[in-house]
């Protein structure tokens, strides 16, 4: 496989792709891929991101390239299972253009320029709504893959990577000053199920920074679903975690809009689901703010710590079985077991 890691060399794999532009502009702010924004002669722009060997920001670090076969397979497929999907704002899948598996190369419309992380502060948008609609689709996309023949492979580097921040819970709370033995258990309990769950279909990394939206003048946003190459077969909990984590953390430092409160009781209104599937939303949520700050900067040290500490909190309420998500100042005290 040939690199595609610079202009000229995207420049010669798009001529002998048969593939036509106008104008090239690289994009920033992802790690993993090399992705560029095309303009085309009839006016649409299109991305197209490409996969090396290992992480484009970390050439040192290797990174498996099948993970853009699974984020072209779930492109296809998702819109096919979810079929339509009523919400206040309209979500959708980006849609694939073509894929060359061979040159790791993907092609997609073009979902919007900016993130809903970016776009967070934005007076005119109504955060809430938005994660209300979010978790909406989303519950949808998990009750629709819940049967055993909607699959997108078996993405063991997802696997892999996601249990991650279970993986290093224990020495973010060590380095914090909190008992790492709270990290050994919610690893050694939960982490070691993130190989073996097979509810659904997951996103795999459902964050706002993976929620594209595009605005006509002051028309409602639509929003864009993107990054699916982490995407498996696992339990939802982990995609409401995670996204509820990120929206937590917007919400602490950006400005206290309601985003992570409006999507989890979306989500639970529209999906009803089980306690012990709680359970484990709070497990992740409660993981994701005691780790990723620790490597990710959100605020002062001491502002670190504080979060690190309600992840702390909020892991041993669910370890106990006395659990609410109050403890975060979420507001939601009737999740509690």
């Amino acid at each position: 496989m040939a690199p595609i890691t610079t202009l000229a060399e995207l420049s010669s794999y798009l001529a002998s792709a048969g593939i036509g532009y106008t104008s090239i502009q690289p994009l920033s702010g992802g790690t993993a891929n090399f992705v560029w924004r095309l303009q085309t002669s009839d006016g649409r722009t299109l991305i197209v991101k490409h996969a090396e060997p290992y992480i484009a920001s970390i050439p040192s670090i290797p990174f498996p390239v099948d993970r853009m076969d699974f984020e072209a397979r779930a492109l296809e497929q998702i819109p096919r299972l979810l079929g339509r999907v009523e919400t206040e704002v309209p979500v959708r899948v980006v849609r694939l253009v073509r894929y060359d598996a061979g040159a790791k190369v993907l092609v997609m419309e073009d979902g919007g320029e900016k993130t809903l992380k970016e776009s967070y502060t934005d007076p005119t948008l109504p955060i809430p709504q938005l994660g209300a609609t979010l978790s909406k689709w989303l519950a949808k996309l998990h009750a629709s893959t819940a049967t055993t023949d909607a699959t997108v492979g078996d993405n063991q580097t997802a696997k892999f990577i996601y249990r991650h921040s279970y993986n290093g819970l224990a020495d973010a709370l060590e380095r914090f000053g909190f008992d790492r033995t709270i990290g050994e258990r919610v690893n050694e309990n939960y982490g070691s199920l993130l190989q073996t769950d097979d509810e659904c279909i997951c996103h795999g990394d459902f964050w706002p920074g993976n929620v594209l939206l595009r605005r006509a003048d002051n028309a409602p946003p639509t929003l864009a679903l993107v990054d699916w190459e982490m995407t498996r077969r696992g339990t939802g909990a982990t995609d409401v975690g995670q996204f509820a984590a990120e929206a937590w953390l917007l919400d602490r430092f950006r400005g206290q809009r309601g985003l992570a409160s409006a999507f989890l009781r979306s989500y639970v209104d529209a999906a009803k689901p089980s306690k012990e599937f709680l359970r484990r939303v709070v497990v992740h949520f409660g993981t994701h703010i005691a780790f990723w700050p620790t490597s990710v900067v959100w605020g002062s040290e001491e502002e670190t710590r504080e979060v690190v500490g309600i992840g702390k909190g909020v892991l041993e309420g669910a370890l106990e079985g006395e659990w609410a998500l109050d403890e975060a100042g979420l507001g939601i005290g009737e999740w509690s077991l």
